[in-house]
């Protein structure tokens, strides 16, 4: 197994390494001198020379991408040009708030979706499967941002629940107003998600239930729960656990929406906010960031693959 998690780990930091280049190389080729967006564009030409300086902008590309990685492998990844700190900084105040949406969310949705798509796949053809297959695709094509301002005014307007509308400035520092902030986000992206991991679960299921191993289980008298939860559950598991891991990845990504709908101060407006300001750094990072949190993801499903599958050898 540790040879297999070295050659994991060295396609990992070659992963990281190209996706990190390419961005250093698309933003070479963006138009817009992030100096001139700073000061407006009728700044004066010295007052631009002065801050393209300061922020290191006049130096050669092949120079500016070595001090960037030299910097990266001290754990420094620069200075935001917006907001004048820290990219490392700027990226966990993001990330503190988006990671526990994402995992909260998708724990809920797992949690949610595998007794419903198993309930479904056992009573295939009837009225409750079709009752749960209608919801889950009611929930897959409703747009995220809709179900949002929906919860809004249902829990806030019509319910009048306490929740704030608004992630508090102050943070987690103010832990108790920071959770209630994060509760319909939460259920925002719980819902789409489970929509897509029910219908995902109550198919694999059915594959596997249709299979001859299981149906050499069922002739040998097994009970259908052993049948189910013993032989057919474990291999129906593979592409759901392929799906999370994929689903991780997209919601650390698309984020950007529920953080918007809900003012969260995530690593998804954070994007945003760099792209639109040609903060170069701060746009790195975060492309960096991402793609390490991916890159991991990728890397947990395929240690589960091949524990819930022996098949799967690690040579």
């Amino acid at each position: 197994m540790w040879p297999y998690l070295v050659r994991r780990c060295v396609v990992a930091l070659a992963t990281l390494w190209l996706a990190s280049s390419l961005v250093f190389l698309a933003l070479l080729v963006i138009p817009g001198d992030p100096a001139s967006i700073i000061l407006g564009f009728g700044a004066d030409p010295e007052r631009v020379a002065a801050l393209q300086a300061r922020l290191g902008l006049d130096k050669p590309p092949l120079e500016r991408y070595v001090l960037w990685y030299a910097g990266a492998l001290r754990g420094d990844l620069g200075e935001s040009i917006r907001y004048s700190s820290p990219v490392r900084s700027e990226i966990a105040r993001g990330l503190s708030v988006t990671l526990p949406l994402v995992l909260v969310a998708l724990t809920l949705a797992t949690l949610i979706s595998v007794p419903l798509g198993i309930l479904a796949a056992r009573r295939a053809g009837s009225w409750l499967d079709v009752g749960i297959s209608a919801g889950a695709l009611l929930g897959i094509v409703l747009p995220s941002f809709w179900v949002g301002l929906m919860f809004i005014y249902l829990f806030i307007v019509q319910l009048k629940l306490p929740l704030p509308t608004n992630f508090p400035i102050e943070g987690w520092r103010d832990p108790q107003r920071a959770l209630l902030a994060l509760v319909l986000p939460i259920l925002t992206v719980t819902l789409s998600r489970s929509a897509l991991l029910v219908r995902m679960v109550r198919g694999s299921v059915l594959e596997v239930l249709s299979q001859d191993y299981v149906r050499t289980a069922r002739s040998k008298g097994l009970s259908e729960r052993v049948v189910l939860y013993k032989h057919a559950l474990r291999n129906a598991a593979l592409p759901v656990v392929t799906v999370l891991g994929l689903e991780f990845s997209q919601l650390l990504i698309a984020a950007v929406i529920v953080e918007t709908v809900f003012g969260l101060p995530g690593l998804g407006s954070l994007s945003l906010t760099a792209i639109s300001a040609r903060d170069f750094p701060l746009v790195q990072g975060i492309v960096v960031v991402l793609a390490a949190f991916i890159v991991l993801a990728n890397l947990i499903v395929d240690l589960l693959y091949a524990y819930l599958d022996p098949r799967v050898s690690y040579a």
